[in-house]
């Protein structure tokens, strides 16, 4: 049965996707700097773990007051997946979009996909029209649900186990696949 989030899917683009999953993914193995950086971020959150995150994610140096580091925190504690609502607010502060915020979330929980265009366009290709939009948390959040749906959907055999987050696996091999 396909999942709400998957409504419209073409069953056919999905099974083929799933069938050529374990080989779009079959090197991720080797990305040792995304998983020395994966389990170098254990639990609790701080800034010097949000920097880890940003440098593997090529993002600069962000210096910012204790007030706006504490905001960050707080919000990065309180979210819950698949939810992205009260991270809404992040938006609005300098040097910050869905992205960002997704792979900050993405190495803090292990289950919050990092946000990609690619992918964006992948699950366009396959019958679910989902925007790419960084600058609106909502599309977002459109995009876990369908990541989500992608996992609920799964046949058994679809998603390899190569010991790293499902989410990282169906955004990769959904940036591989188009």
């Amino acid at each position: 049965m396909i999942p709400v989030s998957l409504y419209g899917i073409s069953v056919e683009r999905c099974d083929e996707f799933f069938q050529c999953l374990p080989e779009l993914v079959a090197d991720l193995h080797d990305d040792l700097v995304y998983t020395e950086t994966l389990f170098t971020i254990d639990d609790g959150i701080t800034i010097a773990k949000l920097h880890v995150i940003d440098s593997w994610a090529g993002y600069g140096p962000q210096a910012w007051p204790e007030d706006v580091v504490q905001e960050l925190v707080m919000a990065l504690m309180t979210v819950r997946y698949p939810d992205v609502g009260l991270v809404e607010h992040l938006l609005t502060l300098d040097g910050l979009d869905a992205v960002r915020v997704s792979n900050w979330l993405h190495f803090l929980t292990n289950v919050y996909p990092i946000y990609s265009e690619k992918a964006c366009e992948a699950l366009d290709k396959l019958g679910v029209p989902t925007p790419f939009r960084p600058d609106d948390i909502a599309s977002y959040g459109l995009y876990v649900q369908r990541l989500e749906g992608l996992k609920l959907h799964a046949p058994a055999a679809g998603l390899p186990e190569i010991g790293l987050p499902r989410a990282r696996v169906l955004q990769i091999g959904l940036e591989r696949f188009v």
